[in-house]
């Protein structure tokens, strides 16, 4: 899947909404719903960019983002303003933390920028 778009976002309409940004903006996305299927999916190979539903994750640590770093863009978003979550995404390698809120008005300034790298 590398040069591509990787999500991880457990609610299937939100995703959509993403997918159909992506394909907008001419990037081949794909969702995953679990944390095994991202874990798997990334075993498999590193995407272009990865975008994470924050609050879906049930810890967020090194051994996400940190074998990542530097190898794909990581933007991880939250429901709201939880301060902590922010925080430990962005120690854990995260280069973009945004509420979902933000992250949904951005959406396409973040696509065109995932494209351009």
């Amino acid at each position: 899947m590398g040069g591509n778009l990787l999500v991880f976002e457990p609610d299937l309409l939100f995703s959509s909404r993403i997918e159909s940004e992506a394909s907008r903006s001419g990037l081949k996305v794909k969702v995953m719903v679990t944390e095994d299927e991202l874990q798997r999916a990334l075993q498999k190979s590193v995407p272009k960019a990865l975008l994470v539903n924050l609050d879906a994750l049930a810890g967020l640590d090194q051994s996400l983002a940190g074998p990542l770093r530097g190898r794909c863009k990581l933007i991880g978003y939250y429901s709201h303003a939880d301060s902590k979550i922010a925080s430990q995404a962005l120690a854990s390698g995260f280069g973009m933390v945004i509420p979902r809120r933000t992250f949904m008005g951005k959406l396409n300034e973040i696509f065109a920028d995932i494209s351009s790298s």
